[in-house]
């Protein structure tokens, strides 16, 4: 037995296991690249729904804030045919003091009186469509107030 031919076999063990120690780390450091991949993803995903939860409540709210709208513009038309002196129907009256009173009352102050006042069609809806929009913004209010608590619990980390 020579001990040279030990020492040259020990050593070339020893290289296979640094071998594979240096295998093993770079698996490692995939492993921990691909969880870091991953952990990403979940993040951006959670980003993506979060946006889009937070779009969807903006168009509710901002259909809710059209219909008030288009309810505020009839206001003033009907407030505008008032206090100009001409006739207006008994449902725009009744419209105007239901959603504006102040309105109202102000295009009765400001009314001038005409010898030959024009005559107008009802400018307000019926009372069931303007109904169904009231419950409809109602309903558009509450569902953004009660999204608006969700959004605020999202901790966003960059």
């Amino acid at each position: 037995m020579r001990i040279e031919y030990n020492q040259n076999h020990q050593s070339v063990i020893d290289h296979k296991l640094t071998k594979s120690a240096t295998q093993v780390t770079e698996e490692e450091k995939q492993l921990m690249q691909r969880q870091k991949r991953e952990q990403e993803l979940e993040r951006q995903k959670k980003m993506a729904e979060q946006l889009k939860r937070e779009t969807e409540a903006a168009k509710k709210q901002m259909e809710a804030e059209e219909d008030t709208l288009k309810i505020y513009i009839t206001c003033l038309e009907i407030a505008r045919r008032i206090s100009s002196g001409d006739k207006v129907p008994t449902k725009d009256h009744q419209f105007l003091v239901k959603h504006d009173p102040a309105l109202y009352g102000k295009a009765l102050t400001m009314r001038i009186p005409k010898e030959d006042p024009k005559e107008y069609k009802q400018l307000s809806e019926d009372e069931e469509n303007q109904n169904k929009q009231q419950s409809g913004i109602s309903e558009g209010i509450s569902e953004l107030s009660s999204q608006d608590n969700s959004s605020s619990m999202v901790d966003i980390k960059i």
